[in-house]
């Protein structure tokens, strides 16, 4: 099982995400998938498809590598890397024309064959530093 559910995630990154294909969410994704991610909960095939083209349209070349992918029983959890040009809108923020990389962490629950509850994670702070849209964090290794 665990193999499969591998395969599975695999797909939602290499097909939906990679290719920015929306419509094939509807295979992948429960009908009620509830999607947890820094940008708010969403629910479903639709959730899945709105997120996908809030990062497409923000950053239309955007790639994700998996860096690593561990599964265990009906979850299968991965270290991304994702990577893109910011060349529109993201959120309320114009685009900045920059280049960015950010890392991100993701939990799927799959039953069925389908992705039934995501847990998605990626360092915000920096996308939005990158981007312009925030100040530089200091590093709690700084001193004040």
């Amino acid at each position: 099982m665990s193999e499969n559910n591998k395969a599975i995630v695999k797909r939602v990154v290499d097909e939906h995400w990679n290719k920015k294909n929306a419509a094939i969410a509807a295979e992948l994704i429960a009908e009620d998938c509830a999607l947890h991610t820094p940008d708010g909960a969403l629910r479903g095939v639709e959730g899945a498809r709105r997120l996908l083209n809030a990062y497409a349209t923000a950053f239309p070349d955007f790639h994700i590598t998996t860096d690593e992918l561990i599964a265990e029983g009906d979850k299968v959890a991965f270290r991304y890397t994702f990577a893109g040009t910011h060349q529109g809108k993201l959120g309320e923020v114009a685009a900045s024309g920059k280049k960015v990389t950010t890392s991100g962490i993701g939990i799927y629950r799959i039953v069925g064959g389908k992705v039934a509850e995501g847990r998605l994670e990626w360092d915000r702070a920096s996308l939005q530093e990158q981007i312009g849209s925030a100040a530089p964090a200091k590093s709690a290794m700084q001193p004040a």
